[in-house]
């Protein structure tokens, strides 16, 4: 997959850096000659590092909060959409995230900035996918079974205000907040317009096959919702009703949440079934 595949490239070039910090003693290390940076009057970055500042960060726990976000969320909504889409998402939301903490740096009167990391990228993935399929859950950290999950509109809205509130306090954190809120932004705005590119993925979604969930269907809710199912003749509403469905029936072994992920439906206490 794009997102794993981009997670190990980011890997790579966070050890290249330490490498070079550590051992060559490099006076411009492998990191800062990718980061997006404006530093005068020594030092100036090249415009293509607007692009491959993503794959640059500031330490371990940088990197390791967004390797997080890489294995949780990216994977799920690039199976669901697709690679083409999914890239559209992460790459614009990067780059809309990154000219807003410019222009947001200029307004605060501090032009001098070094920004670094996928964050922005990352925030427009969580932006689309709330917007997408609101009522999945989420765990907020690890998914360990007993950690208790959200939807994730929530996990977006409870961020979003969150990284208002650090920008209200200034530019003092060290953290880009104002990327993270335009990556998220665009994320969320963007997704539906994302959706009408042609991608792979739809005529995988359009051979789901709907009859695994009749078991299920316990509620005439359910049962309403499995009909709109097997009616739609749109590859990506028939994947929005099965999202719908996935968020609102439950596992016949414990009871328990479902979790829809490449054409399985699944539990925490391991039962599963293909579609």
């Amino acid at each position: 997959m794009l997102s794993l595949t981009l997670s190990l490239a980011i890997v790579v070039v966070f050890l290249l850096d330490q490498i070079g910090a550590r051992f060559l003693a490099d006076e411009l290390p492998v990191g800062l000659e990718l980061a997006w940076a404006y530093l005068p009057p020594w030092y100036v970055s090249p415009p293509w590092t607007f692009f491959t500042t993503i794959f640059v960060h500031a330490g371990l726990t940088h990197l390791l909060f967004n390797l997080l976000g890489f294995l949780l969320i990216t994977p799920v909504l690039e199976e669901r959409i697709g690679s083409l889409r999914w890239a559209l998402v992460f790459f614009l939301g990067a780059a809309f995230g990154q000219l807003l903490f410019f222009v947001a740096r200029l307004a605060f009167g501090s032009p001098t900035f070094l920004l670094v990391g996928a964050s922005g990228g990352l925030m427009a993935v969580l932006g689309a996918f709330a917007r997408l399929y609101p009522r999945e859950r989420v765990t907020l950290f690890l998914p360990i079974p007993g950690v208790p999950t959200v939807p994730v509109i929530w996990l977006a809205i409870g961020y979003l205000l969150l990284s208002f509130v650090f920008v209200a306090g200034g530019p003092g954190s060290g953290i880009a907040h104002e990327a993270h809120i335009g990556g998220l932004a665009f994320g969320f705005a963007a997704a539906p317009l994302v959706m009408r590119v042609p991608a792979k993925k739809a005529a995988r979604l359009a051979a789901v096959d709907p009859s695994p969930l009749e078991s299920l269907a316990t509620t005439r809710e359910l049962r309403q919702i499995l009909e709109e199912l097997r009616a739609a003749d749109v590859p990506e509403v028939r994947a929005a009703w099965l999202e719908e469905f996935a968020a609102r029936a439950l596992c016949p072994k414990c009871t328990g949440p479902l979790r829809h992920r490449r054409g399985t439906l699944s539990s925490t206490c391991g039962w599963r079934v293909r579609l």
